[in-house]
């Protein structure tokens, strides 16, 4: 007697159906892309058959990837050193082993202390940023691995953030000082500072959608928004209780305990946030209100430390979802919107420290403080017809 097909057959199956569907003309092309998405986010699981091969001799603490090719990541660690490594090395090979291609070893200008957050230029890999708790941010060119320029903050930095969106060329920066400092790259200097916040400022981003739109989390339990073309540069303090006091009010509080993490969804609309009260909020940016989504009681997150919730891209009509790095050494996925626990990706060694998305194969990398760097993949679907898919999803129309 034959044995029933495991899930990832089916999966395969409905995979295989699913692209004759689309040849035959059945459904359309933009329905298909949906399905084909849709199906490879619930199905990432880590992935058994790629190793990234260790370099880091303290905890990972921060990667990126580039959004020009999406090839490149790029890690920080707690021994201060800066690894780039080639994601398409070996691609499609059945076992992948993944090396670092080029790192800061042996640069005079690197780094003297751990490196909290690494920075992939929006428009060009051809550089990349980097701050660290010995008080620095530097900017370095990728090809000579040397840094083009420094900027000496003074104190513990946190994080930074560049603009994928603006042309202003600045580096918001996240530190001990409660203040927000803004770095030109064009000039090499500082510009201004925005101030506010009454404790260390753990966590800053950009708008995607309005390019002098910034938001910032801090120790004082606060998350503001700030236009910085404003000499009073605060628009609002966010209001977990969405209560009707003024935008400023001293009340306001976006959690209970201090915001380490702040991400805008791609479109610009909500604000995630999370907490060492062990809660992630989704807000409406709109209103400037807690849509009060119940993400429940699983998420750990009591480490001083940038951490960046990573949301999926947004499509008309798909899932959207939000993960979570947990200090018990897993990754919890959520549905953005609804808030309900989709899964809990297991694997890691250490506790997670960051996640970078790959869009082009749907695949997410993640750090951790076990020295090493994970690959997460949709484990049901095949690699070949993904990478299809991906590349003709820029020709696809209903149209067709």
């Amino acid at each position: 007697m034959n044995s029933a097909p495991n899930s990832t057959t089916r999966a395969l199956q409905r995979c295989k159906n699913g692209f004759l569907q689309l040849e035959l003309g059945l459904v359309s092309p933009a329905v298909f892309q949906k399905r084909l998405l849709a199906r490879r986010m619930a199905d990432i699981t880590l992935d058994p058959s790629t190793t990234i091969q260790r370099e880091h001799a303290g905890s990972v603490n921060t990667i990126d990837i580039e959004e020009a090719e999406g090839r490149y990541l790029i890690s920080g660690g707690g021994d201060s050193h800066i690894h780039v490594y080639d994601l398409e090395e070996s691609e499609r090979e059945e076992r992948r082993v993944i090396k670092s291609i080029a790192s800061s070893h042996g640069s005079e200008d690197s780094h003297r202390g751990g490196i909290s957050r690494v920075r992939w230029y929006p428009f060009d890999n051809g550089m990349f940023t980097t701050s660290s708790f010995d008080s620095t941010i530097k900017a370095w060119d990728t090809n000579a691995m040397e840094v083009a320029t420094t900027f000496d903050l003074e104190n513990k930095v946190y994080s930074h953030a560049m603009s994928s969106k603006a042309t202003h060329g600045l580096i918001a920066t996240a530190s001990a000082d409660p203040r927000i400092r803004l770095c030109d790259l064009k000039s090499g200097a500082f510009t201004h500072s925005i101030a506010g916040h009454r404790g260390t400022v753990l966590s800053v981003e950009w708008s995607p959608r309005h390019e002098y739109l910034l938001a910032s989390g801090s120790t004082d339990n606060r998350v503001r928004l700030w236009d910085i073309r404003k000499s009073s540069s605060c628009l609002c303090s966010l209001d977990l209780h969405n209560s009707n006091s003024p935008p400023l009010a001293e009340s306001n509080m976006a959690h209970t305990r201090a915001v380490n993490g702040i991400s805008f969804t791609p479109d610009g609309l909500y604000l995630i946030t999370t907490g060492h009260d062990d809660k992630m909020r989704l807000w409406n940016l709109y209103t400037g209100q807690n849509t009060l989504t119940n993400y429940g009681t699983m998420i750990r997150n009591q480490f001083v430390h940038s951490l960046s919730p990573l949301i999926s891209p947004l499509s008309a009509g798909s899932p959207h979802y939000v993960f979570h790095p947990s200090d018990d050494r897993s990754i919890l996925m959520f549905d953005l919107l609804d808030g309900s626990l989709v899964k809990r990706l297991t694997g890691s060694y250490g506790r997670v420290t960051a996640l970078a998305w790959r869009p082009r194969t749907q695949e997410i990398y993640s750090a951790g403080s076990d020295h090493d760097i994970l690959e997460w993949s949709p484990k049901s679907v095949d690699r070949e017809d993904a990478l299809r898919a991906m590349a003709d999803q820029d020709t696809w129309s209903d149209s067709d």
